[in-house]
């Protein structure tokens, strides 16, 4: 049997060729919570361990004469400090910029204000002055290796990774328990890679360095995960050893109860790459309870539990979230696909017209509301929304795709065919990742429906040619030749490649047994369409028809007039079943 078209609709939208109805994907990396926690002065910076060799002992003038000099530095650098401080209470800004830089340069020693100066530098585009305050800092013999990363990272963006190298192998050099070094290499190698060079290799060596590294910090061991989950990222054979590692280091983390709120989000964000969504949820509660005013904790928290399958805690903070901040649309992102989940339709659509109330430009959430306008059963709005969608963005395929569901509801399966070939022709123009197996049997089972029979065999066919075991369409496209009675030897082959990958399926079955049925070998049918009936989880109109048709086949009346009431007692049944079983009826009186 195909599987009941009124069921079809619903898993048409459902799918929404793996993009829609789903929960939102991780926003990008500069919206998320570790850029926020750094710019709110949260981070607990990486310790650094000094590689350096022992400095030679020094004779007491000598020590005396560095001293002095130290001091003059120092003075001379506060003096600047202070003409910054008072520039800026001013209101004048430049002045301070210039004051602040030249305390830098006069004392590049002191790492704290070496570090506020280049960032100021830095956020007031004054990228050249932060890089010459670099140079001159890390000429220092005792410059930590954190300048000397932030070196590397500058030498990075001026696009000159030779050098960018260079500083992050020296950063390692002068700390190697610091996780500083390591981390800016990687993305040094990460950055020659996109360029085409070949980096596995390398990037997997410094990995192991810094694996081989004993005695280190908390921060270091969390750090040292997310970089392993990002070569695996890139290199998922070679480097899938290292996964188990990835736990153990985030449990080791865990288990010293971290406070600091970059590592608890960072625990989170390791633990979700791993696919440990309630471990993740466990550490954003953490986090949570460090920062409970924080709208994006708060986003995050729910996200994993709703990833992790707590979909009641994942409510409990998203309704706290969308009461305390209504503006942030993402909440209100997050619980219309919580609703969905749990087919509460109602909820999700209220959710969704908020979402596009406060980002009217967001394309993708016009099209989830149309889909649980759908959901919903209410045709009309969805057709509003949609016409909504096409009136602001771009004709495209997602516009034509839900035109088709639109149809599709409707029952007007000939404009649902031709609305889904219009969607077919604009994924080829531009979006051919939209060329799926799933739209191939879309296509295909509407054109079934609007009996172009050969237009739906080659959809079905260019279905199981992208998915040769997508059981759904070899089934479907089975069940359609045994119905027309033809091509009964590939159908059978067909089904039962479907029935490989889902044994027990009733609907599977039902095609077996009506192809037995169609070779005359009514026994055979009885035995396969009993297993059916067995397997359906709830009375199916089209199993228990094709039950009273093998009965009537076999001779056996009373039993064929048994099965054919109870078919036709069921609800809800498509018209077109309804007819045959009020038409097999009458024929037994």
């Amino acid at each position: 049997m195909r599987i009941a078209f009124g069921y079809l609709a619903p898993v048409f939208v459902a799918a929404l060729l793996h993009t829609g109805c789903a929960l939102p994907p991780d926003p990008p990396a500069h919206q998320t919570l570790g850029p926020a926690l750094e710019q709110s002065g949260l981070i607990e910076r990486a310790e650094n361990v000094s590689n350096d060799p022992p400095a030679k002992e020094l004779t007491p003038e000598e020590k005396e004469a560095a001293e002095d000099a130290k001091m003059e530095r120092r003075i001379k650098a506060m003096a600047h400090y202070a003409a910054a401080t008072a520039h800026r209470e001013r209101g004048e800004n430049d002045e301070a910029l210039e004051e602040y830089y030249q305390a830098a340069l006069a004392d590049p020693t002191d790492q704290k204000v070496m570090m506020e100066v280049v960032q100021l530098l830095v956020m007031s585009r004054k990228q050249d002055k932060a890089f010459k305050l670099l140079i001159e800092a890390t000429k220092n013999p005792a410059a930590p290796a954190e300048l000397h990363a932030l070196l590397a990272a500058t030498y990075l963006e001026k696009k000159k990774p030779e050098l960018a190298q260079a500083a992050a192998k020296h950063a390692i050099k002068k700390a190697p328990k610091s996780i500083v070094g390591y981390k800016t290499l990687m993305q040094v190698f990460r950055y020659e890679m996109r360029q085409g060079a070949k980096r596995t290799k390398q990037i997997r060596e410094v990995l192991d360095q810094a694996r081989q590294q004993e005695g280190v910090s908390v921060p270091f061991q969390v750090e040292l995960a997310l970089m392993i989950a990002g070569y695996l990222s890139i290199d998922k054979e070679s480097g899938k050893e290292l996964k188990p590692e990835i736990r153990k280091l985030l449990d080791d983390a865990w288990n010293t109860k971290p406070k600091q709120p970059i590592l608890l989000e960072q625990i989170a964000r390791g633990y979700r790459i791993a696919g440990a969504h309630k471990e993740a949820a466990s550490a954003m509660e953490a986090l949570l309870k460090a920062l409970p005013n924080n709208p994006m904790v708060l986003l995050e928290t729910a996200r994993e539990h709703a990833l992790g399958g707590d979909m009641e805690q994942a409510k409990t903070h998203l309704e706290a979230l969308t009461r305390k901040f209504p503006r942030v649309w993402e909440g209100h992102q997050l619980r219309a696909a919580v609703a969905m989940d749990e087919e509460d339709y109602s909820i999700a659509v209220k959710h969704y017209r908020e979402v596009i109330k406060l980002n009217r430009k967001l394309e993708s959430v016009h099209y989830d509301l149309v889909a649980a306008l759908l959901a919903d059963e209410n045709i009309d709005a969805a057709r509003n929304a949609l016409t909504q969608a096409e009136s602001q963005f771009e004709a495209n395929f997602m516009q034509a795709y839900f035109g088709a569901m639109i149809h599709l509801e409707e029952k007007d399966y000939l404009k649902a065919h031709e609305t889904l070939l219009t969607a077919e022709a604009r994924a080829k123009k531009g979006e051919p990742e939209r060329l799926t197996h799933i739209l191939y049997f879309q296509l295909g089972s509407t054109a079934e429906r609007a009996k172009k029979y050969q237009d739906a065999e080659k959809h079905f066919r260019q279905s199981i040619k992208l998915k040769p075991d997508y059981a759904t369409s070899l089934n479907y496209l089975g069940y359609m030749w045994a119905d027309r009675n033809e091509n009964l030897k590939e159908a059978e082959e067909f089904v039962r490649r479907a029935l490989k990958v889902d044994e027990d399926n009733p609907a599977y079955l039902d095609s077996l047994a009506w192809i037995h049925y169609r070779r005359g070998e009514f026994k055979e049918a009885l035995k396969i369409q009993l297993k059916a009936l067995k397997h359906s989880e709830e009375p199916d109109p089209e199993i228990l028809m094709h039950l009273g048709e093998i009965y009537i086949a076999l001779d056996d009346p009373k039993r064929a007039q048994k099965y054919l009431k109870q078919a036709d007692a069921i609800e809800d049944t498509p018209d077109d079943i309804k007819a045959k079983i009020k038409a097999k009826l009458k024929g037994l009186k």
